[in-house]
């Protein structure tokens, strides 16, 4: 027995080497299991991307009614028009002519040219003279008739939309002639009809040329338009939705007539928006584009919005999803206590504090993504920062595992569908009949939506999207 001591006692030395060596193990992971781990925080940045907001063309049609010149031509030329009470005078035609308003004037529109006819009914005296035993004797007689003078009238739109006309004589008819002959003279009948016409040219041209610029005043009408679709227009009181439109160009089909009216579609082509919050700052832009002709107008109808989720929003509802949740690797395991998100770039980062068997906040960065199935914003291929893998690699390489990024991406999305679909609602019940001015209707509808990107800002994440669907406009009459 004696002789066994030594290897006994040699054998409870390496006992207690192994014993110390595993205690030690165990001191130094219980060490490293409760010390706080601090990784460096990523860089918070923003690149606010250029977005490209989408024009629409509002198309808007006008009528200008004929009917409206001829009423106030009517009511401006009345009565005595014309007056020659002198035998002697146009060379001494031995003539006196009066002529009256027989009836209304009428137009006729064809393209851009306006005919009219003018009925007049007319006196006239008629003198001639002769000899009788060496006496020079006159005689006179008067006589009646009635004759419709013709006009035309040309006009067409100028660059700064104002009217240009030019009306000129377009012949006569006799409704009916005089007598052919008074006593020995020949009535001039063809003299009568010309110096009638000449004589009421100037005056009958610039009535019409007057009625017509008023009556068809352009420039005034596509101006109120112009200004007015520029102020912004509040679609619910209850979320404060704001459509706001800034016109950049006006152009037009060529002038129709139709029906006795005047026909021009216009189409402003305009960036439309929508704002939540507060009414959007906006100065009236009044500088009203030259006029342009096209053969035909696009009829595209979109509306630009930005969506947002704010990261106070994102953190909350990560929390309710993440937090508390345990993440086990082996033996190992770590709970989330706490989430903060916040942009670097154009990924968002997701700072996630653990306690367990890894103690401290590690980062994890993603992409933003809208799922259209889904209707929800999400983050996709998110990966821990390299700042964190590198910290992770000498401390808890175990946790560096696509389990645990798999965890945290399932429960991080969020239901914005929902609040795109409500303002698209919002806005279709805005465009249905919506009266622009007391002479035109909005009758629009969206019937589709396209997400056109997504980016970060500092308080939140950013939805462009854009609203497609069809506007009409009509034109009420008076």
């Amino acid at each position: 027995n004696d002789n066994q001591k030594p290897k006994n006692s040699k054998l409870n030395m390496n006992m207690k080497k192994n014993l110390i060596w595993a205690l030690c193990i165990i001191f130094i992971q219980g060490f490293y299991s409760c010390k706080t781990t601090k990784i460096t925080r990523p860089e918070e940045k923003y690149i606010t991307p250029e977005i490209n907001l989408e024009p629409s063309v509002i198309n808007i049609p006008f009528h200008f009614s004929i009917d409206d010149v001829q009423k106030t031509i009517n009511s401006k030329l009345t009565g005595l028009l014309y007056e020659d009470n002198s035998f002697e005078n146009n060379d001494n035609d031995n003539l006196m002519v009066k002529a009256w308003k027989k009836e209304d004037f009428t137009l006729k529109l064809e393209n851009n040219t306006l005919n009219y006819r003018v009925p007049l009914k007319l006196w006239i005296k008629v003198r001639w003279g002769f000899e009788k035993l060496g006496i020079k004797l006159t005689d006179t007689k008067e006589i009646e008739a009635e004759i419709a003078l013709k006009f035309k009238t040309s006009f067409y739109l100028n660059n700064d939309w104002t009217v240009t006309t030019f009306t000129s004589p377009d012949g006569y008819e006799w409704l009916s002639k005089p007598v052919l002959k008074v006593g020995p003279v020949d009535v001039p009948i063809t003299t009568i009809a010309n110096t009638i016409l000449n004589k009421n040219k100037n005056l009958l041209s610039n009535e019409i040329d007057k009625a017509i610029k008023n009556n068809l005043n352009f420039r005034k009408n596509i101006q109120d338009i112009w200004t007015s679709i520029q102020k912004p227009v509040k679609i619910n009181d209850e979320y404060n939705i704001w459509l706001k439109a800034s016109p950049t160009e006006i152009s037009s089909t060529p002038i129709l007539s139709n029906n006795g009216n005047i026909k021009i579609s216009l189409g402003i082509k305009s960036v439309i928006e929508t704002f939540i919050g507060k009414k959007p700052d906006f100065i009236p832009n009044n500088g009203l584009p030259d006029y342009k002709m096209v053969k035909s107008l696009d009829n595209q109808f979109k509306i630009n919005l930005f969506s947002e989720i704010s990261y106070n929003s994102i953190d909350s509802l990560t929390k309710k999803y993440l937090k508390n949740e345990t993440f086990s690797q082996d033996k190992r395991s770590v709970t989330i206590k706490d989430i903060k998100v916040y942009g670097s770039d154009n990924k968002m980062i997701i700072g996630t504090t653990l306690a367990g068997s890894f103690n401290g906040t590690i980062y994890l960065s993603g992409k933003p993504v809208y799922d259209s199935i889904s209707s929800n914003l999400k983050f996709t291929e998110i990966d821990f920062d390299i700042e964190t893998q590198n910290a992770l690699h000498k401390t808890a390489s175990w946790l560096l595992h696509r389990k645990f990024t798999k965890m945290i991406e399932d429960k991080m999305f969020f239901p914005v569908g929902s609040k795109i679909e409500e303002t698209k609602k919002l806005i279709n019940q805005k465009i249905q009949s919506y009266n622009l001015n007391k002479n035109l209707v909005l009758n629009g509808k969206i019937n589709e939506i396209k997400i056109q990107d997504i980016f970060l800002t500092p308080e939140s994440v950013k939805i462009a999207v854009i609203f497609k669907g069809n506007l009409k406009t009509s034109f009420v009459a008076d």
